[in-house]
């Protein structure tokens, strides 16, 4: 995600125009979530695997700009598929359950790293074991962190279990940005981030238990001193995303992955945290809190 924790400044109108543009995509994105999960489920797994494709061209580009070549088709083509098949459930039937989206995705992004291995021996081998690690790497962030929502939709309570763990990110987000922005005065991570601000992270997850203890209480029904924890667990591994993404920029020398998304960036731009938070929320809500 942007950059959320920005230090005290009078805001501009350009600042102004861009927090605008941001939040009309960012609700675009938000209403095609809520309308998918209302009527149409397999609208928002479209969209998972869209953006899995997505970023993984996103991040093909960035290794480019290191000298490095990962096989991002292959990464695109068979992430995607991942996803589709894991919420289809086909290995269902053999007792996995709500599982199914992590067993594929093991069963078949394994081939899918392998054969990419194999795929690069036709190269030189100058550059041969960083291609093969970047692969690697970008199958476990975009598919296989992706699978965790998946996991989620395929749970006892999908739909709340989604919200929860979405809003829970997005209010962070907007906490961070706003509390940073009015108090901001100690940066955090300035050769990762320099506008990030510890004033904008105690805000961000001021926000998230707040966020977290209403829904998990009025959602799904759970005590709310569960949604605290779920809200401030979210809301730290959130910005642990945003800053990951962040240092990936830094090492490649861009401000943003992409342009797609105007007031965001590129897809892995939007998505950063929701990837690193997806295994947690699914711990969290679907292991602990709707067990």
């Amino acid at each position: 995600m942007p950059s959320s924790t920005s230090g005290a400044r009078p805001a501009g109108p350009s600042k102004l125009r861009g927090f605008a543009t941001r939040s009309v995509v960012g609700a675009a994105l938000i209403a095609i979530v809520a309308a998918s999960l209302a009527w149409f489920h397999w609208g928002l797994v479209g969209l998972i695997a869209a953006f899995v494709a997505l970023g993984a061209h996103e991040l093909g580009h960035a290794a480019a700009i290191k000298g490095w070549h990962p096989a991002w088709q292959l990464v695109a083509v068979g992430g995607a598929g991942i996803i589709v098949l894991g919420y289809g459930g086909w290995v269902s039937l053999a007792g996995w359950g709500e599982l199914a989206p992590l067993v594929i995705g093991v069963l078949a992004g394994m081939p899918l790293v392998l054969a990419a291995w194999v795929w690069r021996l036709r190269g030189p081998t100058d550059g041969y074991f960083a291609d093969i690690a970047v692969t690697a790497l970008m199958m476990v962030y975009l598919p296989g962190l992706a699978s965790f929502v998946v996991m989620m939709m395929r749970s006892v309570h999908p739909v709340a279990n989604v919200v929860v763990f979405i809003a829970c990110i997005v209010i962070n987000d907007s906490g961070a940005y706003i509390m940073g922005s009015l108090l901001g005065r100690h940066h955090m991570t300035p050769h990762i981030s320099p506008a990030k601000t510890w004033e904008g992270l105690a805000g961000g997850i001021v926000w998230s238990g707040v966020a977290g203890a209403l829904l998990v209480w009025l959602v799904l029904g759970a005590p709310w001193w569960q949604g605290v924890v779920a809200g401030v667990v979210l809301g730290a591994c959130a910005t642990l995303g945003d800053l990951i993404e962040s240092a990936i920029k830094r090492d490649t020398g861009q401000k943003d992955m992409g342009k797609l998304l105007p007031g965001h960036g590129g897809v892995m731009d939007r998505v950063d945290s929701l990837l690193f938070c997806a295994p947690v929320a699914w711990a969290l809500l679907c292991l602990w809190i709707s067990a």
